[in-house]
């Protein structure tokens, strides 16, 4: 369900979680969004403040007190001047938000993790997907000579995001790789102390912990077959299977 009082913005979400085949129902005011969920199951509600906050804590606080089990599926939308109050409402009642200007971004990925909550799956081991990739990317007019052998990768997992450059060092067989782990749905949460392990193939090759933003740098000696292993929590762990690589002297590409 769509709640917001201006139809230009429910239309651009219910078109938005349309083509990505949700079934959407709008509503304007709290009493015709609490009469539709009193007559038809939702699986979320995506609610749409615009700048009045006062409608958005009423909504909330409704779904909490006659919907509760539907409450830690609430989605809000916030914009930059409303942005601190919808974080203190959203940390008040544990609901997730998005900023509107990242709208195509996060919402999807904000969903998707209410649909599927890490804690319904206990010792879940989670193969993130590579969502991008700078060696498939076309190379922009006049640099396909470049001697840059850098590699960027961005993978996903439900409503993670692992972020990778991976840059060999010049005369040596080691490389370099940098990363961090962001989640799409939650902007502000913090991953430090996270464990990031390196695995080759006889093992574990390095571990290093994430800083207080998700950041994390491994130096290790080349393998061609690596691939890392993120602890999120105690009974979640994401692995990121890094792309077979080459020794950087075989080619000018790197790896």
């Amino acid at each position: 369900m769509i709640v917001g009082q201006e139809p230009l913005a429910r239309d651009d979400m219910r078109i938005l979680l349309g083509s990505a085949g949700c079934e959407c129902t709008v509503a304007s005011s709290v009493e015709q969004t609490l009469a539709t969920i009193g007559q038809k199951k939702f699986d979320a509600v995506v609610l749409d403040p615009q700048s009045s906050i006062s409608q958005a804590a009423d909504m909330i606080s409704r779904i909490n007190e006659f919907h509760p089990n539907l409450l830690k599926h609430v989605v809000i939308i916030a914009d930059e001047d409303s942005d601190s109050e919808i974080k203190d409402l959203a940390e008040r009642y544990s609901v997730s938000h998005v900023q509107r200007k990242f709208l195509l971004q996060q919402l999807l990925g904000s969903l998707d993790a209410l649909f599927r909550p890490e804690a319904l799956f206990p010792d879940v081991t989670h193969v993130a997907r590579v969502i991008s990739d700078s060696f498939r990317d076309p190379l922009p007019a006049g640099v396909r000579g470049s001697q840059d052998r850098s590699r960027r990768l961005l993978y996903a997992a439900g409503s993670l995001r692992v972020d990778l450059l991976i840059e060999p060092d010049a005369g040596s067989h080691r490389l370099a790789l940098a990363g961090q782990i962001l989640d799409s749905a939650k902007p502000d949460r913090r991953f430090d102390g996270v464990p990031v392990t390196l695995q080759g193939w006889k093992g574990s090759v390095a571990q290093v912990t994430a800083g207080e933003f998700g950041e994390f740098h491994v130096d290790f000696r080349f393998e061609s077959n690596i691939s890392l292993e993120i602890k999120i929590a105690k009974t979640n762990c994401i692995t990121v299977p890094l792309p077979v690589m080459e020794r950087a002297r075989r080619s000018a590409a790197g790896f």
